[in-house]
This record gives structure tokens, C-alpha cells and sequence, in this order.
């Protein structure tokens, strides 16, 4: 019986560490797939779900900008949040990625570093400028 209440403890602490881990990595997991969507977007040749994933504040700045950057290949081959500290909110992203990989005369490699915000009315993650804006590197 001792040996079944055991079990029955570690299962559940099993459980309160899996909650805790998938709460406190969602943050970072929702910048990444703002950066997906807004990749998959441009790439698309989508100006609206491109531009849903920009900061509100800053979507009337950078429309013609990203409007310029559509049809454009971009291929995220890697991303990495950034945070102040261990509790912190994201503050950045870095993405690695690849440009037009399929045209050997217009692909390159990049590696924007782009701010981050959340909106406080809903608490969605946006891109404070677009991937590869001129002025989005902090």
C-alpha cells in the first residue's frame, strides 16, 4: 500500500512539472511561430497575414517595407528567444534563415535579430519590425 501512494505522489509531481514547464515555455513558443507565420506569409505572397504578425503600433510604418519582401523564399532554419533573465518575458528574436534558396543568383543566408512585444490586451506576441527590415537589428 505505502508502495502505491508513492507511485501515486511522483505521478502527480510528474504532472505539476509538466504543467509548469509548458507554461513557463509558452512565451518562446509563441514569438517562434509568430516568426514561422510571418515567414510562410511573405513567402506566400500574403501582405495581411504578414502584417497580422507585426506589432499594431507598427504595421502602418513597415506595410509598403514588407509589401517589397513578398513572393521572397524565406526558410527559417532556426530561432532563438530571447530573455532578459530565467523569468523574464522575450524581449528578441533571432532567427537564422535562409532567402530564395531555390535561385542560385538570389539566395543568401541571414540572421535578423528582431524585438519583441506582447499586446496587452490579449496577450499575443508580435514582431516589433519585420524579419530583415533595415532598421529592426537592436
Amino acid at each position: 500500500m505505502r508502495l502505491v501512494w508513492l507511485n501515486g505522489v511522483l505521478l502527480g509531481l510528474v504532472a505539476v512539472a509538466i504543467v509548469a514547464v509548458e507554461a513557463w515555455d509558452r512565451p518562446e513558443a509563441a514569438v517562434e511561430a509568430a516568426v514561422q507565420r510571418y515567414a510562410t506569409a511573405v513567402s506566400g505572397g500574403d501582405l495581411d497575414a504578414a502584417m497580422a504578425e507585426i506589432a499594431p503600433d507598427q504595421r502602418d510604418r513597415w506595410t509598403a517595407w514588407v509589401q517589397g519582401q513578398l513572393g521572397n523564399e524565406y526558410a527559417v532554419t532556426g530561432v532563438a528567444v530571447r530573455a532578459p533573465w530565467l523569468l523574464a518575458r522575450p524581449v528578441e528574436v533571432t532567427v537564422d534563415m535562409d532567402i530564395n534558396r531555390d535561385y542560385p543568383d538570389d539566395f543568401y543566408q541571414a540572421t535578423p535579430r528582431v524585438a519583441v512585444e506582447v499586446d496587452r490586451t490579449d496577450g499575443r506576441w508580435y514582431l516589433a519590425a519585420p524579419l530583415l527590415a533595415p532598421t529592426a537589428e537592436l
